[in-house]
């Protein structure tokens, strides 16, 4: 099935713990309110001119520009952490053993950064191993990534657009004003439309067995200096996968997005694989039940593993004779497909 799925009306009733007043999704956080415009009305469709993808090729730049939709609230309405704190393992005393964490392992540090706070924010800008990093999340696409400018490029701080495209992250970058849609790393407006940024793989698991597994994690606070009800999630809970609830775990989207698939249930997960200019997808109980799948993406040998201490996947690329990590990433079904329609799937 391919076109354009309409934004779902629905979002009253799968948001957990929101209370709606006068068409406007109202989250209560703490002692403070957010509030989310209801989804309806004309402006949340993208202009007809862009609706269709054209057999054979990926959505182009000027089409996901052209598709960005609000997603409530306004610029920075969702606000990056920008001044991170972390504390030892030990002292992550609100984390319960099966709450999500996103883990990191990059120039000799480790670092775990839990769901629950990035679910409220979306981006932190860190600095890790003396490098800038924007760890990024997007809760309706199920999207966890690092980036950080590719050389040649001036150091980039990001923020939240409070736009989508694709039903995913619209992100802004401070110094120059350009957008990027988080799953694809491109900027699609602005003086840097086109370039893309450098990844860094994220580990999504759970936090006691990351901490097993890394003992001398750095954990990010829930001292963040905003005050939002972490321990909770405003769209369901990722916990007992797959037993997930509420949006992650009902079909459709509430946004639109540029095509669709029903190869797969829409929030299925799949890996999403980036070699040159190929892409694959396997689905994720794929590589559970299989411990491993080969293939061939761009020519390179791409091998995505299981790793049974983390009970997430993760892929490695052959570079000569040295395996390298892949440009990887979780990612729900659909969202992958809308943006790479022309994928490489593997079941």
């Amino acid at each position: 099935m391919n076109g354009q799925r309409q934004p779902r009306r629905d979002r009253r009733q799968v948001v957990k713990g929101a209370g709606v007043i006068g068409g406007v999704v109202v989250l209560l956080v703490g002692g403070g309110v957010i509030g989310w415009q209801a989804v309806s009305g004309p402006d949340d469709h993208p202009p007809a001119s862009v609706t269709a993808v054209q057999p054979g090729q990926d959505p182009s730049l000027e089409a996901l520009a052209a598709a960005a939709v609000s997603g409530g609230p306004g610029k920075d309405g969702i606000p990056s952490i920008d001044k991170p704190r972390f504390v030892p393992a030990g002292d992550a005393s609100f984390l319960a053993d099966d709450d999500p964490v996103f883990g990191l392992e990059y120039r000799g540090e480790v670092r775990a950064y839990p769901q629950q706070v990035l679910v409220w924010h979306e981006i932190v800008n860190d600095t890790v191993g003396g490098e800038p990093l924007a760890i990024t999340y997007c809760p309706l696409t199920g999207t966890v990534i690092g980036f950080s400018a590719p050389s040649g490029t001036q150091e980039l701080t990001f923020g939240t657009t409070g736009r989508l495209v694709n039903s995913n992250l619209l992100m802004y970058d401070r110094e120059t004003g350009s957008e990027w849609p988080q799953l694809l790393g491109t900027a699609v407006s602005g003086p840097l439309k086109g370039t893309q940024l450098d990844t860094v793989p994220l580990v999504w698991t759970t936090w006691k067995q990351w901490r097993t597994t890394h003992p001398e994690t750095q954990v990010l606070s829930t001292d963040t200096g905003a005050l939002r009800s972490y321990g909770s999630d405003p769209y369901g809970s990722y916990d007992g996968y797959p037993d997930r609830s509420g949006y992650y775990a009902k079909e459709g989207t509430l946004f639109p997005v540029l095509t669709t698939s029903d190869r797969f249930p829409d929030k299925d997960v799949v890996i999403g694989v980036r070699v040159g200019d190929e892409r694959l997808a396997i689905h994720k109980d794929l590589i559970r039940t299989a411990g491993t799948v080969r293939a061939d993406v761009a020519g390179t040998q791409v091998e995505a593993r299981w790793d049974g201490k983390l009970g997430t996947a993760r892929v490695l690329q052959r570079d000569g004779e040295q395996w390298e990590p892949a440009d990887s990433l979780d990612s729900m079904w659909f969202a992958w497909h809308a943006f790479y329609p022309n994928s490489q799937v593997r079941q």
